[in-house]
């Protein structure tokens, strides 16, 4: 059975359960098979479309932040940026010793350390996937047969699952490149089998393009208190909070040409094990870490600023240490060719490698005459965190959309929908454009009916994209307009896909999904509400205005705030603010030769 229809018949069951208890839907549960409810009625209602733009939005603390720039001929170009404090709550000391315990320390082992920094690295990794349906070693998307583990997608014979318990590489023939195919390989050399490939799903353009990445000092105190509302509540920061533009920027710790290696990389240990003499661990790998942009930065600043500082208060707590230490600027420019990416800032970070002095004993804990100090490496890991602020900066958009703003503005409906998480939103009125209730309405609310599905459908407009869907969002959200919040049809969407690598595809009967036609070309999304109409009709609620935005998460519906083009603060999805590209939609002021593709409402009902 399809996972899909069993996740939905306990949503089915609850429905019924709780209409029960209301007196219209119980009536109706009785007679839900009477001849009476074997005409059903569809009908298609006006909704009226307003077009918003929007000057900032709030973005400290996503679940990314992004970095690069993208033109399109219509909907202009983006660039963007971050700004992030460093985030020491979890971070001890570094070398083996506390400062107090290497100043202080009545043992003789208890040394100054003297840790010297060899290089300091910042990471900023992809988000990547490593989705293997049938658990063999092949991610899906490099599998010949994502659902069966004995297909052979190197096409040599052995099959991907046994490739992997041998140590060979699935996705060569000849894993070790010695003109011998791998069934016929007596001996594998130089393939580590412990390298992962990855799926990286979080850069948009040419992956071949370079640019110049620049991290600069930031001397701007990020509080997270708002010292404008007496430090009683947490201080929000938007799109538009450009310190580096603003002057606040100090040291450069680096300036230079990047382009993308989307390779894992390789770490080594750091120290060789007596106990293997034949082998050199320094030259083995420890481990790999996943695909990301490294960058080498300015070391003999780390030291003064953060590496002998240790023991000091200004490493005493992550307060302290923002005051000490404000924040990176990282900046990219000059790209060679359009490159768009989202990083993981979760797992950004400093990486400092450094040497130390150990007191060794020679393992003679009461013979001094042979002891002696080495210099060991180490790796200390300081996250980014604390606050992050995308940087956002839209502009030559097609006059087109600033049209529609401008008559929305004066409430006249738009011909079209423009819709981008961080920059534009459209706000929608169902049955009438002032919020009355209009001869439609009224006829509806007059009757006994039973509404069994309503649906808003809105058509892309294919002449924008011109068939250009690469970068079409996969999903859209609607929402109550005046306060961000979700609507009713996503609160009792209870449904979840339960299929591999399924990415924000729960609450699939609210909807919002890209459809396709027969010839798999996007055509329009469609939105289950079902609910929310049935409430208008049957139970007086309010006739809200909706929002309309992108979604990165539909199962979050946290809130944040934005200011419009004409400083009107709104709330609007946090989950929009993370999809980076824009989609074109048919309004509902559209002309004639347009009428098929019009915004609109189409409502299935029974009478009774």
């Amino acid at each position: 059975m399809n996972l899909r229809v069993i996740t939905a018949i306990p949503f089915i069951i609850i429905f019924f359960l709780f209409g029960s208890c209301n007196k219209d839907y119980y009536s109706v549960g009785i007679e839900i098979f009477d001849d009476q409810f074997e005409d059903l009625k569809v009908e298609t209602f006006p909704i009226f479309s307003y077009q918003e733009s929007m000057d900032k939005v709030q973005t400290n603390n996503l679940s990314n932040v992004h970095l690069g720039s993208y033109n399109d001929s219509f909907f202009g170009k983006i660039n963007s940026s971050f700004i992030s404090q460093l985030d020491i709550s979890s971070f001890q000391f570094f070398g083996d010793l506390t400062q107090d315990q290497e100043n202080n320390g009545s043992q003789l082992n208890f040394i100054n350390e003297n840790e010297q920094l060899k290089a300091v690295y910042l990471d900023l990794p992809f988000f990547n996937n490593t989705n293997d349906k049938d658990n063999d070693g092949v991610i899906d998307l490099y599998d010949v047969d994502p659902n069966n583990s004995s297909s052979d997608s190197d096409n040599d014979g052995l099959s991907d699952i046994l490739e992997t318990q041998a140590g060979t590489n699935p996705l060569s023939a000849d894993t070790d490149n010695d003109g011998i195919l791998d069934p016929d390989d007596p001996e594998i050399n130089g393939y580590n089998a412990e390298r992962q490939v990855y799926e990286i799903d979080s850069i948009f353009g040419n992956r071949n393009a370079d640019f110049n990445l620049e991290v600069y000092e930031l001397t701007y105190h990020l509080s997270s208190l708002d010292p404008a509302n007496n430090f009683e509540t947490f201080k929000e920061y938007y799109s538009d909070d450009d310190f580096y533009e603003k002057g606040f920027s100090g040291r450069k710790f680096y300036d230079g040409k990047v382009s993308l290696d989307l390779n894992d990389i390789p770490v080594f240990f750091k120290e060789d094990d007596p106990s293997t003499e034949d082998i050199d661990e320094l030259n083995e790998i420890d481990y790999f870490e996943t695909p990301r942009i490294r960058v080498s930065l300015d070391k003999d600043y780390f030291q003064r600023a953060i590496v002998n500082k240790e023991g000091t208060e200004d490493l005493q707590n992550p307060s302290n240490f923002n005051n000490s230490f404000r924040g990176l600027i990282v900046k990219a420019s000059n790209f060679s060719d359009d490159l768009y990416m989202l990083l993981d800032i979760f797992n950004a970070r400093l990486v400092f490698e450094y040497e130390y002095d150990v007191y060794n004993n020679n393992g003679t804990s009461s013979e001094l005459s042979d002891d002696f100090t080495e210099i060991k490496e180490k790796t200390s890991i300081i996250p980014l965190g604390g606050i992050t602020i995308n940087l956002f900066n839209h502009k030559d958009f097609n006059q087109e959309i600033t049209n529609e703003i401008n008559l929305s503005k004066e409430n006249i409906p738009s011909k079209k929908l423009y819709v981008n998480g961080s920059k534009f939103v459209s706000k929608l009125k169902l049955f009438t454009s002032d919020n009355s209730i209009s001869d439609d309405l009224m006829e509806l609310k007059s009757k006994n009916i039973l509404i069994n599905e309503a649906n808003i459908v809105l058509h892309l407009d294919q002449n924008i994209h011109r068939e250009n869907y690469q970068y079409l969002p996969n999903r859209l959200y609607l929402y109550s307009y005046n306060n961000g919040e979700p609507i009713e049809d996503y609160n009792k969407d209870f449904t979840i896909d339960y299929e591999v690598g399924a990415v924000n595809a729960n609450k699939y009967l609210f909807g919002g999904f890209l459809q396709y036609d027969t010839n798999n070309n996007p055509t329009s999304y469609k939105f289950n509400v079902t609910n929310h109409v049935s409430n208008i009709i049957r139970h007086d609620s309010l006739n809200i205005d909706l929002g309309l935005t992108l979604t990165s998460n539909i199962e979050n519906s946290f809130v944040r705030k934005a200011y419009t083009s004409d400083l009107k603060k709104v709330n609007i999805p946090d989950a929009s603010i993370s999809v980076p590209f824009p989609v074109a939609l048919y309004g509902s002021n559209i002309d004639e030769n347009n009428l098929s593709n019009k915004l609109k409402l189409e409502v299935i009902y029974s009478e009774y």
